[in-house]
């Protein structure tokens, strides 16, 4: 199995700096050019699979990048990004932040996920791919989130949860 890894383009939030994990935030219109961009890069790969976090931002970069193509998308909860809680729309929580920083693999953002749950959903997605003998030459697309992403590579190449800040 060939796997092609894709972040979802930008949103305002991502100017903006804020944690928004689960906040649904569209496409800023460079987001858009950014998928386009990547549908041109990738129009000659044929693709025996796609799945999406089923978020709009990262949904919508895969909508556009598959555009004109007959295949289905399919939408995957645990490609979805941390859910960060209180820190959800903010871009500073001094007390909390410093606690996240101090114990990230550990620490449950209040109202949120630790970074420990996000590898568990990345290891549980990464298990559901066939191996390579079942997928001999398929493709599969995942379009997803840093945070998600960071994950799958790290928990691919069997790293540590701190393997994360390698991505």
């Amino acid at each position: 199995m060939r796997l092609y890894l894709i972040r979802h383009g930008e949103t305002a939030l991502n100017v903006k700096g804020c944690y928004y994990g689960r906040t649904d935030a569209v496409l800023s219109e460079k987001g858009i050019s950014q998928a386009r961009y990547l549908k041109e890069i990738l129009k000659e790969v044929s693709f025996d699979y796609i799945v999406a976090s089923p978020l709009v931002r990262a949904y919508n970069t895969a909508q556009i990048v598959m555009e004109e193509r007959e295949q289905e998308i399919f939408g995957d909860r645990r490609l979805m990004e941390q859910d960060f809680g209180i820190f959800e729309g903010m871009n500073t929580y001094p007390k909390e932040l410093d606690a996240w920083n101090e114990e990230f693999s550990t620490y449950r953002i209040p109202k949120g996920e630790s970074f420990a749950d996000v590898r568990s959903r990345a290891e549980d997605f990464l298990r559901d791919i066939p191996s390579g003998r079942e997928s001999k030459g398929e493709k599969m697309l995942i379009v997803a989130h840093k945070g998600t992403l960071g994950h799958l590579l790290a928990a691919m190449l069997k790293l540590p949860l701190d393997g994360y800040w390698n991505f």
